[in-house]
């Protein structure tokens, strides 16, 4: 008991894998030791049994011996008085019935020591006064004339000792089974009683002790999974504030959860997200695609990778997206989380400097910064299949707009040239704001010399037309304009900008708003180069 008690302190303070093993090892112990209990005690029942129907026809046996006595005793009577044959047969009948018994109940009295000794033991054994009686009964069948001395003396043990010895065999052996009987009550009432200490055992030492084990473990479990709520409650709101949006797709690419404060601002929140690919919610760039793309073919993260997201009301925000693999317990990928920072504000001001800074102010051109980059990289790549032609432009008669109306209508007349020059232009071509009333026009798809006069001819008529003032004045300008080509005349940029300038100035000294190829002024030099 004390050793039960001690056990259930110790498990209920520790409750570990290794003690509900070493529990379960004991249950099973426990049911080893019941079903070992319960065979045998089926055993000793069955003996018990079986010893207990032996016992029944023994008994009976016995008890049919004392009757076959007496019938003897009279049967040898019958025949001494008149020697009939029924009789005679009748009484041998009966000799050899109680013989058979006697044989059956001597071999049963070998077995226990007390009716050992009733049958052979003593100074009179119970077997010689049998084979005594037998005698008489052998005696009188044998000889006739001696039937009545032979009949007193099987009447005088019949009605003497023999048939007290008898009765006390019977006796005897009801003893015996009433004994086995005890027996079996007692192993049944042993068995009962090991049961009722095996299941008390039991619960003692297994039951109850799990019950604490696994209530500690579940209290445990509870203890973790709030202190696990907890946290990610805590996580959730450092993501929330570190992020705005995060998010969980599947291995498909599908979203399986979202969270975060960029759903309040979204029209149906996370039901118009989760379910959805993320491929057809966020636009990329081929630049932020080809990123995207290689990081999740090789398993691995990226980071602030820019996509264009889309609301239901058409409402476009910036995000920057940055994700990393899922993977499940056993190491298979499972999906891919992430979070993405609204970064619209941002990237637009961005855009706006980025614009400004290679936009000229007034126009809306680009400027001679961004000019010079743009057309830097396409002299870089141009070839004879693919030539990029430069057309340098420069107003005629605008010295004397400024001179005459001021530079507010100066500037006013550089608006509409800009906005004349880009609607004459093609959408593949473009152009740019130097300075002054200086312009250039790139044009990097035209398949001939030819297209490249009637992009010219156009600009000379478009540029010449007047312009109306905000004063109500009407002012004439045109251009004059210089044209150089890369590969041809050079692909150095610096080179080719210097001879387009130089057909521009032939054009004007050969009477403005009219054009010149570099290749119609004189024969050109070649550069290293040049093709």
């Amino acid at each position: 008991m004390f050793f039960g008690f001690r056990t259930l302190r110790q498990l209920s303070d520790r409750s570990t894998p290794q003690d509900l093993a070493a529990l379960w090892r004991r249950y099973i112990v426990a049911l080893a030791l019941i079903f070992g209990l319960l065979m045998t005690s089926h055993v000793f029942s069955r003996l018990a049994l079986h010893h207990g129907a032996h016992d029944a026809s023994t008994i009976n046996t016995s008890g049919r011996q004392r009757m076959l006595l007496q019938r003897m005793a009279h049967a040898a009577h019958d025949f001494a008085d008149d020697g009939d044959p029924a009789d005679r047969e009748k009484l041998e009948a009966s000799a050899a019935e109680f013989r058979a018994a006697h044989a059956h109940l001597l071999a049963r009295a070998e077995a226990e020591p007390s009716l050992r000794t009733l049958y052979t033991g003593g100074d009179l054994p119970l077997d010689e006064e049998v084979y005594t009686l037998l005698a008489h009964v052998d005696d009188l069948l044998a000889n006739p004339q001696q039937a009545s001395e032979m009949a007193g003396r099987i009447d005088a043990m019949a009605d003497g000792d023999l048939a007290e010895r008898l009765n006390a065999a019977v006796t005897a052996f009801e003893m015996l089974a009433e004994r086995r009987s005890a027996e079996l009550t007692r192993i049944q009432d042993l068995s009962l009683l090991a049961a009722v200490l095996m299941l008390f055992a039991e619960i003692l030492l297994i039951f109850w002790p799990s019950h604490q084990a696994i209530s500690s473990a579940f209290a445990r479990l509870q203890t973790e999974r709030d202190r696990n709520r907890e946290t990610l409650d805590r996580l959730s709101h450092f993501a929330t504030l570190a992020s705005d949006f995060f998010w969980e797709t599947d291995v498909t690419g599908r979203i399986i959860y979202a969270e975060g404060s960029f759903l309040e601002r979204l029209k149906g929140g996370r039901e118009n997200i989760v379910g959805c690919d993320y491929r057809d919610l966020i636009q990329l760039t081929e630049k932020n695609l080809a990123e995207l793309t290689s990081a999740i073919r090789s398993l691995g993260s990226y980071k602030d990778v820019i996509g264009t997201f889309t609301d239901t009301d058409g409402q476009s925000y910036k995000l920057s997206l940055s994700g990393m693999p899922h993977y499940h317990e056993d190491g298979h990928i499972i999906g891919y989380l992430g979070t993405a920072t609204d970064v619209t504000a941002r990237m637009t001001q961005q855009e706006q400097t980025e614009l400004m800074a290679s936009t000229d102010p007034l126009t809306g051109l680009a400027n001679v910064r961004k000019f010079r980059a743009t057309l830097g990289n396409m002299v870089d790549t141009a070839d004879s299949r693919q030539p990029v032609y430069v057309l340098a432009l420069d107003l005629d008669g605008f010295k004397s707009v400024n001179d005459t109306y001021g530079h507010g209508a100066g500037d006013e007349v550089l608006k509409s040239v800009a906005s004349r020059m880009k609607a004459t232009l093609r959408e593949s071509d473009w152009c740019a704001r130097i300075g002054g009333d200086e312009f250039f026009v790139v044009c990097h798809t035209a398949p001939s010399r030819l297209a490249v006069e009637g992009l010219a001819l156009r600009l000379n008529r478009k540029l010449a037309e007047p312009y109306g003032l905000s004063t109500g004045h009407r002012v004439r300008v045109s251009a004059s304009i210089g044209i150089a080509a890369a590969p041809y005349d050079s692909t150095d940029l610096d080179k080719l900008l210097h001879l387009a300038d130089t057909a521009l100035y032939d054009a004007k000294n050969n009477g403005r708003n009219q054009f010149r190829f570099v290749e119609d002024i004189a024969p050109a030099p070649q550069d290293a180069k040049a093709s």
